[in-house]
């Protein structure tokens, strides 16, 4: 029976656990996983650990270059191959050629993203951060759903962002064609979209033994920030006067290992039973938002609404065809 409940279930770990914590006991060997955006940030750690645990690793790349020297120092079963997510067409081949070669998949991890970048358009016009980070993970997932759904067990973790409060899906103007593009408006939609996905696929097809989940990994300094100017940076509180990460951030945010196991967590953990479909964050499912909850923590309603999820996978079926 399915069960979707969006409360904390008190996991025993925190928001700084790191991954040997989270995975101790964990034995993925035989497991194989996909890990998008695995060559850096969060991701290259989501890699190392899941390499680590034995699971043998696709990771898809946009700039060979730089993750032939992120990659370098790991061991174990890993395949690096090409795919640009705000390319679709390079998607769907990616996915056909990983299905064909693993008839099971057990762990996807749609953790690559791009965040409050300038107006870019792809596609058919399409706004890029929805494009990249919904759209494109869209395509990927589903083209590799005939091999999630053979390992009769497989977990689908998307990752989300608290920025997810910022906004709910623009219905009415998903693209920015009709309004000013806003940056964090189009990053807080994409972020609200990966969570619905999550929703409407454990929804789909949980029955068939497929679960999936979203996830906030927290505030970490990775990459994902390099459209940000400093100045901008600065007036958000990360950083200090001398550009220097400021002492709450320190305190606050955590280091790339501490924020990849809010994934690694829900990836594996055997805690979430017969659970699926939920946001997650600080390796425990979030409780949702209240008048009183901090700007840092919880999910926001629009975020875990089944209604929205279905609408949503509507919408991006029409907006693909």
């Amino acid at each position: 029976m399915t069960q979707r409940v969006q409360q904390k279930i008190n996991s025993g770990f925190h928001a700084k656990s790191e991954p040997s914590q989270v995975l101790s006991g964990v034995e993925l060997a035989g497991k194989v996983a996909v890990v998008t955006g695995g060559y850096s940030g969060i991701g290259l750690e989501t890699t190392r650990a899941l390499l680590d645990c034995g699971a043998k690793v696709y990771v898809p790349v946009r700039t060979p270059a730089k993750a032939s020297e992120n990659l370098a120092g790991l061991s174990g079963d890993l395949v690096v191959d090409a795919m640009d997510l705000g390319d679709l067409a390079s998607v769907k081949a990616y996915a056909a050629s990983v299905a064909e070669r693993e008839p099971q998949l057990d762990l996807l991890i749609n953790n690559a993203g791009i965040m409050a970048c300038p107006e870019t358009r792809i596609g058919p016009q399409w706004e890029s951060q929805f494009a990249v980070n919904h759209l494109g993970h869209f395509v990927l997932t589903n083209g590799l759903l005939s091999s999630l759904l053979a390992a009769n067990g497989a977990r689908v973790v998307c990752l989300s962002s608290i920025a997810h409060r910022m906004s709910d899906i623009r219905w009415d103007d998903i693209h920015f064609t009709k309004e000013p593009y806003e940056k964090w408006a189009a990053y807080g939609q994409a972020k609200t979209a990966n969570a619905l996905f999550a929703l409407a696929l454990d929804m789909k097809f949980s029955d068939q033994g497929l679960r999936a989940f979203s996830v906030h990994p927290g505030g970490i300094m990775t990459p994902l920030q390099r459209h940000l100017p400093q100045e901008e940076m600065q007036a958000l509180g990360w950083l200090d006067e001398n550009g220097e990460i400021s002492e709450r951030v320190k305190a606050m945010f955590k280091s790339p290992t501490q924020g990849c196991t809010t994934s690694l967590w829900a990836a594996t953990s055997a805690a979430l039973g017969d659970a699926g479909g939920l946001y997650c964050e600080d390796c425990d499912v979030a409780d949702p938002a209240t008048d009183d909850s901090p700007r840092y923590r919880d999910v926001s309603a629009h975020a875990v609404n089944e209604e929205s999820a279905q609408r949503l996978w509507q919408v991006t079926e029409t907006m693909l065809a």
